[in-house]
């Protein structure tokens, strides 16, 4: 957990923008998909994408309730 207030606000602006990164490279694989469909290669990327998304959102909403 960061020491102080600008160790986590920088956490926090580094975590949301991982979310932003992998949440846009889900839209793009989801509009792609409907189109061409996806390899499992494609599916399994997709699918670890969006368990870091969810991890990296538990660790900004721990890091937001232990404020």
């Amino acid at each position: 957990m960061p020491s102080n207030y600008s160790d986590t606000l920088a956490t926090v602006h580094r975590l949301r923008h991982q979310i932003d990164r992998l949440t846009q490279q889900q839209t793009e694989a989801l509009k792609t998909a409907i189109y061409v469909g996806m390899s499992p290669a494609e599916v399994k990327a997709y699918d670890d994408r969006h368990a870091e998304i969810l991890g990296l959102m538990h660790q900004l909403a721990e890091l937001e309730n232990s404020q």
